[in-house]
């Protein structure tokens, strides 16, 4: 008989992690672009999170769209136990999480949701699982709704497949927790390589992915690649899945992976400007950029917009700056055949009306600085300024008052979760419907500022957050190590203070964390 976890990493807790693409301000800005309706943010609508981890993303949602009714489910009771304790702390009322497997899900009575996100999921299940999954979008997802599928692709991962393999071999036969067994695990693959093992050479890739695993946090590692279940997969057989559930692909939540000429080398792309099959066409995308992971986007129902019905729709869009300084020599944008540069006459002008506040499309447009520039430019100028974090979409602006209220209730749990040895580095704005990084000393800073206000002493803030570090045990740490020299430890925790008042502030303000 199956184990509950059915090979699934439970004996160490998945970190808790944020998805700026699962949120539905991200959902519906991704599919206004790509030319589809999507469910309309002002109105109440419905949100379902299958395989939720900790659950931070579902109630970040939860909290910036409190006219939502918000579900997360995940078959690990910590995870669980996490996120609803989170939820009860901050108030939230509209967000229920389940602890349920995918073959109970799609037993159990729910009502139909507008959104069903399965981030990180599809490629970490068995195929019994993911035909238990896809059962319930068929079954849930209402029509004009959208559905977010993430997963590893063969294209970029076939080569990886052996060792993965031997990684999760050398784990099992290790007496210790999955992540603390990870550095064995990578030691005998490296003795492997330094041995002159003919697979490397054969797999030249495989030495930036080893040298990128060493950088990652070991209980990531464990849950990314040490489960039982462990699959790329192909495009064209999710879509062909999908498309029984009456759902079709429009594109990809990657809004930089929708340009094709910064997406495929230049040959592709013409290889794709002549291939009119869209499931074809993704194949094609996948081998010329050698694509390991994909965030497709799918819709019940496949009605696109009229051309005039997208402009003016696009004309509203409206974003707002993340703080994000840009570089002199324009913004970078990762793309997957390399690293991009924008160029700095067309988005030098929109950060400098960024730094006076939101900016949309339209009000882009009327600047003589893009006057004779194509409006499609401009748009993609914004799809690349959002991908790339230095800006977001606004949500609506209707309901922000209460928006605010939530999310600061929300950011206070937070904060008084970390002083007690958690990492959740992140702030929930309700401007943008999303989550804003940060690190933890500025979770809580910010926690006293929402919890007694600022009256504009510095000396006494840092005061006051060196007693919280003290009351709760909380590190401080440089370059990874604790400062154990108490005058060091005031001296780095008042810089921190002095930075965060001067340069995070106003950008927390301006998205309503603050």
């Amino acid at each position: 008989m199956a184990k509950w976890d059915e090979g699934y990493v439970t004996d160490v807790a998945y970190v808790s992690s944020f998805y700026r693409e699962i949120t539905p301000a991200w959902l519906t800005t991704a599919s206004l672009v790509l030319g589809h309706r999507a469910p309309d943010l002002a109105q109440p609508f419905s949100y379902a999170d299958l395989g939720c981890g900790n659950g931070f993303t579902t109630l970040v949602v939860a909290a910036t769209c409190p006219q939502a009714v918000v579900w997360g489910f995940d078959f690990n009771p910590s995870h669980i136990e996490f996120a609803s304790r989170l939820a009860d702390q901050a108030g939230l009322r509209n967000v229920r999480f389940v602890e349920t497997s995918f073959a109970e899900l799609a037993r159990l009575d729910l009502p139909d949701f507008d959104f069903i996100v399965a981030h990180g999921v599809l490629s970490w299940i068995s195929q019994k699982n993911r035909r238990h999954l896809l059962g319930t979008v068929a079954k849930r997802l209402k029509p004009g709704g959208l559905v977010y599928l993430s997963y590893n692709v063969t294209a970029g991962w076939a080569a990886m497949v052996p060792l993965r393999r031997l990684m999760r071999m050398l784990t099992l036969a290790s007496p210790e927790r999955t992540d603390l067994a990870v550095s064995g695990a990578l030691e005998v693959v490296n003795r492997l390589k330094d041995a002159g093992a003919l697979f490397f050479p054969a797999h030249p890739q495989l030495e930036k992915w080893l040298a990128d695993l060493g950088g990652l946090d070991d209980r990531y590692i464990a849950h990314e690649y040490l489960n039982e279940d462990w699959h790329p997969l192909s495009f064209a057989d999710v879509a062909s899945e999908m498309h029984e559930a009456k759902c079709d692909y429009i594109g990809s939540a990657t809004l930089a992976e929708n340009i094709d000429t910064i997406s495929v080398p230049a040959g592709v792309s013409l290889m794709l400007a002549e291939t009119h099959d869209p499931v074809l066409r993704e194949m094609l995308r996948d081998i010329g950029g050698a694509q390991s992971f994909r965030r497709d986007l799918y819709r019940k129902g496949v009605a696109p917009m009229s051309g005039p019905e997208q402009q003016m729709r696009l004309h509203a869009l409206t974003i707002a700056s993340l703080g994000v300084a840009m570089p002199e020599d324009g913004p970078t944008f990762t793309s997957p055949i390399g690293d991009v540069t924008g160029r700095p006459e067309i988005y030098q002008p929109l950060m400098d009306m960024l730094e006076s506040g939101w900016v949309s499309v339209e009000q882009a447009m009327q600047s003589p600085a893009f006057a004779g520039h194509p409006w499609v430019e401009l748009l993609q100028a914004f799809s690349l300024l959002i991908a790339g974090g230095y800006a977001h979409p606004i949500l609506p602006p209707s309901g922000t008052d209460a928006r605010r209220t939530i999310c600061r209730r929300l950011n206070l749990a937070i904060a008084q979760t970390n002083a007690h040895a958690a990492d959740l580095p992140l702030f929930a704005s309700p401007v943008i419907g999303s989550a804003v990084g940060g690190d933890i000393l500025e979770t809580l800073i910010a926690g006293i500022l929402l919890n007694d206000g600022w009256h504009g002493d510095e000396a006494a803030l840092t005061t006051e957050l060196l007693s919280v570090l003290g009351r709760t045990g909380r590190s401080v740490r440089r370059d990874g190590q604790p400062i154990t020299d108490p005058a060091d430890r005031a001296r780095v925790v008042g810089e921190a203070v002095a930075a965060f008042l001067g340069k995070r502030l106003p950008v927390l303000r301006n998205l309503g964390v603050l």
